[in-house]
């Protein structure tokens, strides 16, 4: 008998990181698609899943459908789905930004929101709804300048005479500009109608988006994937930083010009986010933790798997704050009942780097 068949086939070979992280993106793009879908027939009002279908396809493809005696055309296409895109896109966001921050800052217990970003917004919010409710579009223009002088205050504060800006400053600086505007928000609080405007305070601040309509996406819908593309595009440099101060100078970095660009991008991002949907916390925080276990801490890879699966986590938590109640539960309640037990997790895990 010939010895040749005997021998066995060889083992297929395991499959490169390449391949496996391309296999990765295709299975969370799909998982996202098929989500989006499922999204935009659940509700109080069901959809069935061939009608949404096909007014998906005719809106695609420019042409009208006329108006339909249920109103499915209108729960579709005017509420569900510009509704559906901007969580896509605060997701993105605060999975993205959250990976940077953490990167940033050499701290995998930061969020996007460390610099006071959050309660700046916050305050520039309760201004607009205490004193500019008049006017078209103050709540999202005066909360995203308020997000902006909190982490201006916030750098300025940890700027030290020569011009850096340490890290651990930084950090620092961010919670004490916090603090600050959390009590400018309380005056707020204290001194608002309380019948009409202190529970729009509040239940901005709890996070939701229940107003979004076709005209809240702008001028974000072109700001926040200009300032994601951004983020992707300059991944290396922030592998570089991720490595320390010292390590990136000697590569010939501009450390502090490199460190304004990202807190930049971020705060730009964050900022036209939360000026839409209000306060929404965890995300940036337990979303980077899961990309990393996924394909590692290279930012070139990490950065859209974050940005991927913060858009899934916070299309499934709006999907549960629409639907578990015949009301709309704040999505900002069902991203902490997420995030905290994942956060005692996390520290659970770093238990010895966090106490010794």
């Amino acid at each position: 008998m010939n010895a040749s068949n005997h021998t066995k086939a060889p083992a297929p070979l395991p499959p490169t990181p390449g391949k496996r992280r391309l296999w990765i993106y295709l299975i969370l793009g799909l998982l996202l698609v098929g989500l989006a879908g499922f999204s935009l027939q659940v509700g109080n009002y069901h959809v069935p899943a061939e009608r949404t279908l096909k007014l998906f396809v005719s809106w695609l493809g420019g042409a009208v459908e006329p108006h339909s005696p249920d109103y499915s055309d209108v729960v579709v296409l005017k509420l569900r789905l510009p509704r559906i895109i901007m969580v896509l896109l605060v997701g993105a966001t605060l999975g993205m930004t959250g990976c940077v921050s953490q990167g940033l800052f050499r701290n995998p217990l930061v969020s996007p929101f460390i610099l006071g970003i959050s309660a700046g917004a916050s305050f520039g919010a309760a201004f607009a709804i205490v004193f500019l409710s008049r006017v078209p579009f103050s709540l999202d223009v005066m909360a995203a300048l308020g997000g902006f002088l909190a982490v201006f205050a916030a750098y300025m504060v940890a700027r030290r005479p020569g011009g850096a800006v340490p890290r651990l400053a930084l950090v620092l600086s961010g919670i004490i500009v916090s603090s600050f505007f959390s009590a400018l928000v309380g005056i707020l609080q204290y001194i608002a109608d309380a019948e009409t405007q202190l529970p729009a305070i509040t239940f901005w601040m709890m996070g939701g988006f229940g107003t979004i309509g076709w005209e809240s996406l702008f001028p974000a819908i072109y700001v926040i994937p200009a300032s994601l593309g951004l983020l992707l595009l300059f991944s290396w440099q922030l592998n570089v930083l991720s490595m320390g101060d010292r390590e990136a100078m000697s590569l010939g970095m501009n450390v502090e010009h490199w460190k304004i660009l990202f807190v930049f991008l971020v705060v730009t991002a964050v900022g036209s986010s939360v000026s839409r949907s209000g306060i929404i916390g965890w995300v940036g925080l337990i979303v980077p933790h899961i990309a990393r276990g996924i394909v590692g801490p290279d930012h070139r890879h990490s950065l859209p798997v974050a940005g991927l699966l913060g858009a899934m986590l916070l299309l499934i938590a709006d999907d549960l704050a629409r639907t578990v109640t015949t009301g709309e539960i704040p999505i900002g309640i069902i991203t902490a009942l997420i995030g905290t037990p994942f956060f005692i997790f996390i520290m659970r895990r770093r238990e010895k780097e966090l106490w010794n």
